[in-house]
């Protein structure tokens, strides 16, 4: 009886672990754009994610982003196309997004997500 049990919360952990796992999004990196540039354009994702989070009553759980190709040159800065996946916890469970948005970058090194919306697939 002891072991059936032990069993069960094993296995009940694992299953939790998996399901935690589940909702990760699986991000392709493209080369061209540099980590450091990836990194600010995750910052400006993070601040938009929390918005959104707290206009649809959830709460932010993660922002991954990854180059997504080569940057371009653009009015006033660089715009770099960067993959983005975000979890949010909501009462009904966890939901995830992905999607490739434009992020620009201006001369100062300041990052705005064009289209944080988009990035739903």
């Amino acid at each position: 009886m002891l072991w059936v049990i032990l069993l069960l919360g094993a296995s009940g952990m694992v299953g939790g672990y998996a399901a935690e796992q589940a909702t990760i999004p699986k991000l392709q990196y493209r080369p061209g754009t540099p980590n450091i540039v990836v990194e600010t354009c995750r910052q400006a994702a993070i601040a938009a994610a929390r918005t959104h989070a707290s206009e649809m009553g959830a709460e932010l759980v993660r922002v991954d982003a990854a180059s997504a190709g080569e940057m371009r040159r653009a009015r006033g800065g660089q715009r770099a196309p960067v993959e983005v996946g975000i979890v949010y916890s909501r009462p009904s469970g966890r939901e995830a997004r992905q999607g490739v948005v434009e992020c620009r970058v201006d001369r100062r090194g300041r990052a705005t997500i064009a289209d944080l919306a988009g990035a739903a697939r």
